[in-house]
């Protein structure tokens, strides 16, 4: 088993805005709490691969309080294979895309170029505005905000009959295919609305396809191109984080590490391209990157006002759980409690885990290259944040 913790190093990776460099690269002087919470969470890093069998897994952590940004990998970037696992290592981020989109969403919306309660049909094209209307939507009464709180009523459409009997051939790469925005609408028309816009919560893709239309319109640009530019990739310093197929692979970039589904047999490099490629996933990036992007969401690093973070995080009263599993979402990321501790996430299909925790000010990320064990993955970030909660506690 390969093991070990990863330190940036001071000459190519930048501070967190309000964080000095000798506090994030001189750990080890600074706080004996910092090295406790290393220690943390390399021993669940670890227990990932050895006690779980993930073939790889990796746990990234800015936390300013601690004088502390590193991460901790634990195992190799493929089943079989020997090269090991890094934080620079790519991988398919599945759900945690949404975010990005959310924030670019956000972003038009401070320019003007959005109202959230104004109809969508105002914003699509008439193609899929006829998509909807022929599913039996009536468009007039769905919001952007009911799009981004997903409470819209829309089917999922990896949900659908005609999506599941495709997935198998299509993650073992029987049929390649690669979907259009439209092809998944009309995918996703199966059944009719699950409810009245506005009535209740269920998670639904299909919601995030319909941004990434809005955006397209908005912008004038390509979803992939909006979203770099808005949420400012470059200006954050998200170097490994790209729109698969979607974008040019960045320059230098390490191949992405396999991820599998031990129980169905799947490989995540089977499935060329990938099928949810237009908002509610399709992105690559990597521990590091991801934690980067929370941090700086929550320290006016994204947006120009200082008031849309925290509408962004806010959550609809009928923003409820159908579904007893189902996390309470806000506009693009999670609500997850971790004992009293409020954490803002977002996991992904894949097995990852990104989030922020404003007690601690502290981001955390935690992947894991098995998806059959996701819920250790959850588990292993909340024992990371209860850890630095326990150490913060300490006089």
């Amino acid at each position: 088993m390969i093991f070990r913790t990863q330190w940036p190093a001071a000459s190519v990776v930048a501070a967190p805005s309000g964080v000095s460099t000798a506090a994030c690269f001189a750990v080890g002087d600074h706080s004996n709490q910092a090295t406790l919470l290393q220690l943390k969470a390399q021993t669940l890093v670890a227990d990932l691969v050895g006690a779980d069998a993930a073939p790889g897994a990796a746990a990234y952590i800015i936390a300013p309080k601690f004088g502390m940004e590193a991460g901790m990998v634990a195992g190799v970037t493929e089943r079989a294979g020997r090269e090991p696992l890094t934080i620079e290592r790519p991988i398919r981020i599945s759900s945690v895309t949404k975010p990005f989109v959310a924030a670019a969403i956000w972003r038009v919306w401070e320019m003007g170029k959005i109202d959230l309660d104004q109809s969508i049909g105002s914003y699509l094209t008439s193609a899929h505005v006829m998509i909807l209307t022929g599913g039996g939507y009536d468009v007039k009464t769905i919001t952007v905000r009911h799009l981004l709180s997903h409470t819209a009523g829309l089917v999922d459409v990896f949900h659908t009959n005609a999506f599941t009997q495709m997935l198998p051939k299509l993650m073992t790469g029987q049929v390649k295919h690669r979907f259009t925005l439209e092809e998944q609408l009309k995918m996703a028309m199966e059944g009719g609305p699950r409810f009245t816009p506005g009535e209740a919560f269920e998670y639904s893709d299909t919601g995030y396809l319909l941004l990434a239309a809005i955006l397209e319109k908005a912008t004038g640009k390509s979803m992939a191109a909006a979203t770099r530019e808005l949420v400012g990739f470059d200006r954050l310093g998200l170097g490994n984080t790209w729109w698969e197929v979607l974008e040019a692979e960045p320059r230098g970039v390490l191949a992405r590490a396999h991820q599998y589904e031990y129980v169905c047999g799947w490989d995540s490099y089977d499935e060329d391209p990938p099928h949810d490629l237009f908002g509610g996933g399709g992105m690559v990036s990597t521990p590091k990157d991801l934690a980067r992007f929370f941090y700086a969401l929550f320290h006016e690093e994204v947006f120009e006002k200082p008031e849309t973070i925290h509408v962004m995080v806010s959550v609809d009263k009928t923003a409820t759980p159908r579904k007893q599993n189902d996390s309470v979402y806000g506009h693009g990321p999670q609500i997850h409690k971790v004992g009293d501790l409020t954490v803002y996430a977002h996991g992904g299909w894949w097995g990852l885990d990104v989030g922020y925790v404003p007690e601690l000010d502290m981001a955390v990320s935690v992947i894991g290259l098995r998806r059959d064990i996701r819920p250790r993955y959850t588990a292993a970030f909340d024992a990371i944040i209860l850890e630095a909660a326990h150490l913060q506690a300490k006089p």
